[in-house]
């Protein structure tokens, strides 16, 4: 508290212009914008490195071969490439469906006889 008050007093006793002019070549010297209004600028988050490369780089090339790419390259060799997950998915599908616990069938009907 007392500090505080002492740089407050201090502060009044140094001429505005002084205090300005000071203000000036702090920027100058720490490379900072001048910003005499005290105005939001962003500039803090303007400094900061773009993370854009650093996030598509975390999840590694598009490139890269799923299983399906390989099954269809390989597909009219003698090689059989099974997708595991995807085989228990559509088995689950089947039996669901042989016991009627399968996903409803879409409607046919044309959207204008709809009533309103």
């Amino acid at each position: 508290m007392l500090e505080s008050a002492v740089r407050l007093a201090l502060r009044k006793s140094i001429p505005k212009e002084k205090l300005i002019k000071l203000e000036k070549l702090q920027c100058q010297i720490f490379h900072t914008t001048y910003n005499p209004t005290k105005q939001r600028t962003g500039a803090k988050i303007l400094r900061k490195p773009l993370i854009g490369q650093t996030m598509a780089s975390y999840y590694g090339p598009a490139e890269f071969p799923s299983v399906s790419s390989i099954a269809r390259l390989w597909k009219d060799d003698e090689f059989e490439i099974v997708n595991e997950p995807e085989e228990y998915r559509l088995e689950r599908i089947e039996t669901r469906k042989r016991r009627g616990k399968g996903a409803p069938k879409k409607k046919r009907e044309a959207a204008g006889n709809k009533k309103k």
